[in-house]
């Protein structure tokens, strides 16, 4: 029984200091504008307590719930644009918490809204003036309407209407150079050339993932997103004078997104793809990542044994047209081999001792890439390197040149290679050899992998 009343007091005697907590956290939510979070903390609050603190807990549940209701009649009416409706309820708010910044922050907007001047309706003369783009196109002409204080909403509804038209001596003459454009999953660009007999011509209702590049008088151009999603496709519009072109536009999905083939993608698929305005280029790299930092395992040649060895280092690897590139890099190798000395075996005796060698590797390699999409691709590579070596003491330099070539496949950002090589010849200090390329091997293995970036 002594142990239950014990339980019990501890029990109630933390009751308060639970209240205590919950009313400050409740304030701290007040005190920053959060009036969901400090309505729940004082509803906790007055739930756990009594007396002289549940009376406070009410208090201060009753007043953040009004500012909470304040705000978002204040929020509803700067939406319908009652800026002095909304003015008085955030007013309201700050009466109730004065350090509420968010509040204040909007009474500013709603005074500078209503301090602007009204906007007015355009004149024949200035539609006309708007026909023949005196205001400039698009977004250019609504910030200039504005800035001369015309509604730009009320001028585009009475231009759609034909108002304000300037008369014609002939008709408006549109075409396209194409009516359907797709890109890749990376994006690119696309060049569409117009031809019109009317001096300006507009380009609109693009999705949301293309933009618009260059315009010129004789031709425009389209800029795609990268897609990591699914296939999609949209269209938009060209107009001029009056005349209009619909031009649809499509995309290819992420390679490991998952894809809803129709019959129409797939026949849209057959379509002629533009870039730049020639056609797609063939077996052209999808990915743009051109440094990278590689990893390896070497094994190579030492007269009739061989030996060990690691290579770190950097590489550069820029990709061109029809699968062809570039593999340059600066590579450090370290080599090591442990011999067996019995010089001194006839006393009994032998040692052992470990041979290092220290080398700079350049490789100037061409490589081909069978580019299957952006994140997979296949390529063989070959080319001349240059070595240069020095043992442990760094007492003698030995330049070597050689003929390497290889394979290796690439996953994202992820590369593998592996390949060997050939010495072609050898300089140094005490000789200088040139050695026949097809008995000579000089890496019997060099695997790499790599991350580019």
């Amino acid at each position: 029984m002594k142990r239950i009343t014990i339980l019990l007091f501890t029990l109630f005697s933390t009751i308060p200091a639970f209240c205590q907590t919950l009313l400050e956290e409740g304030d701290d939510c007040f005190d920053k504008g959060n009036y969901d979070c400090a309505i729940a903390k004082y509803r906790e609050a007055m739930s756990v307590s009594s007396g002289k603190d549940k009376n406070i807990a009410e208090i201060k549940f009753t007043r953040a719930n009004r500012c909470s209701e304040y705000s978002k009649t204040a929020y509803r009416a700067l939406n319908n644009k009652d800026y002095s409706q909304a003015i008085q309820n955030y007013q309201n708010v700050l009466d109730g918490n004065p350090k509420d910044e968010y509040a204040k922050a909007q009474i500013e907007r709603c005074n500078t809204e209503l301090n602007r001047p009204p906007l007015r309706k355009a004149t024949t003369a200035e539609l006309t003036d708007i026909w023949n783009n005196k205001y400039g196109t698009m977004q250019e002409r609504r910030q200039k309407l504005l800035a001369a204080g015309i509604d730009p909403n009320d001028a585009q509804k009475r231009i759609n209407a034909g108002e304000g038209k300037p008369a014609s001596k002939t008709a408006a003459t549109l075409t396209t150079s194409s009516q359907y454009i797709s890109f890749d999953e990376i994006g690119g660009r696309a060049r569409i050339d117009i031809k019109t007999n009317v001096d300006n011509y507009n380009v609109s209702l693009l999705p949301d993932w293309c933009r618009l590049g260059s315009k010129n008088n004789g031709w425009f151009s389209i800029f795609c997103d990268a897609n990591k999603g699914s296939q999609r496709s949209g269209w938009f519009k060209v107009t001029a004078g009056g005349k209009e072109v619909k031009i649809t536009v499509s995309q290819e999905g992420n390679y490991f997104s998952s894809r809803n083939f129709t019959a129409s993608n797939h026949n849209s698929q057959k379509h002629q793809k533009t870039y730049n305005g020639n056609k797609s280029c063939f077996n052209c790299a999808k990915n743009s990542e051109k440094w990278g930092i590689a990893v390896g395992y070497i094994q190579r040649s030492l007269d009739d044994d061989t030996m060990d060895g690691i290579q770190a280092g950097l590489r550069f690897e820029p990709l061109f047209k029809y699968g062809l590139g570039l593999n340059i890099g600066l590579n450090y190798e370290n080599y090591s081999k442990t011999f067996t000395d019995y010089s001194y075996a006839d006393y009994g005796g032998y040692s052992l001792y470990t041979y290092r060698e220290h080398v700079l590797n350049i490789p100037l390699h061409l490589e081909y890439h069978f580019n299957f999409s952006k994140y997979f691709n296949l390529f063989a590579y070959g080319g001349a390197a240059l070595d240069v070596a020095t043992d442990s003491d760094f007492s003698d330099y030995v330049f070597r040149t050689s003929l390497e070539y290889g394979c290796g496949l690439r996953i994202d950002h992820v590369q593998f290679t592996i390949g060997r090589s050939y010495l072609i010849g050898e300089n140094s200090n005490y000789v200088e050899r040139i050695s026949d390329i097809r008995y000579n091997k000089y890496k019997n293995w060099a695997v790499a992998l790599s991350y580019l970036f």
